[in-house]
């Protein structure tokens, strides 16, 4: 069993934003920010610790209508509070794999900025059945394979500035899914 910790910052529109791999000092740290205007991802690639970090640029593409892909979710009766916020249970399976989703209402934020992306379930789906934020999500597959993703603190105002200039950028030649990076 292992566990990480990934904070998003994001501009206060919810437009462009930012997910950081938060490390203990060891190990490689990653980032992604996300520019949705230029539609670019810049990948930050680098060792904790004095290596020099990488740098890479690729191009995104926005799916059409036709080509978004919803989770089909089950409600449930079940709810509980997650980090202050009111959430109802959905059950979930596709194909192999499993699990349960915690939703709130009473946040008005795209799934961009949480756990259902970090989950990396959008690369099969990039929606939900349902409306609402979702604050936590479990995955299990067939082989006994168990993820557990739970947002522990949201909407807390703090800085956050990346600077770019002068670092040796590589860049991808061809445009990719939005929902892959």
């Amino acid at each position: 069993m292992r566990s990480g910790q990934y904070k998003t910052y994001y501009q206060t529109a919810g437009e462009n934003f930012d997910t950081k791999l938060v490390t203990d000092g060891k190990g490689i740290g990653t980032e992604t920010l996300i520019d949705k205007k230029n539609e670019v991802a810049i990948q930050i690639f680098g060792s904790i610790g004095g290596a020099k970090p990488t740098y890479n640029a690729g191009g995104f593409k926005y799916p059409t209508e036709s080509e978004l892909k919803k989770l089909e979710v089950l409600p449930t009766s079940e709810t509980k509070q997650i980090s202050g916020f009111k959430c109802k249970k959905y059950t979930y399976t596709y194909k192999k794999i499993f699990g349960e989703i915690w939703i709130t209402d009473e946040i008005s934020l795209s799934n961009d900025l949480g756990v259902f992306r970090a989950c990396r379930m959008e690369a099969l789906h990039n929606t939900l059945s349902v409306p609402g934020f979702v604050m936590e999500m479990t995955t299990e597959d067939a082989k006994g394979g168990k993820t557990l993703m739970t947002t522990v603190s949201l909407q807390n105002t703090e800085k956050y500035t990346l600077d770019l200039k002068g670092v040796e950028m590589t860049t991808a030649i061809n445009k990719v899914n939005y929902y892959t990076f």
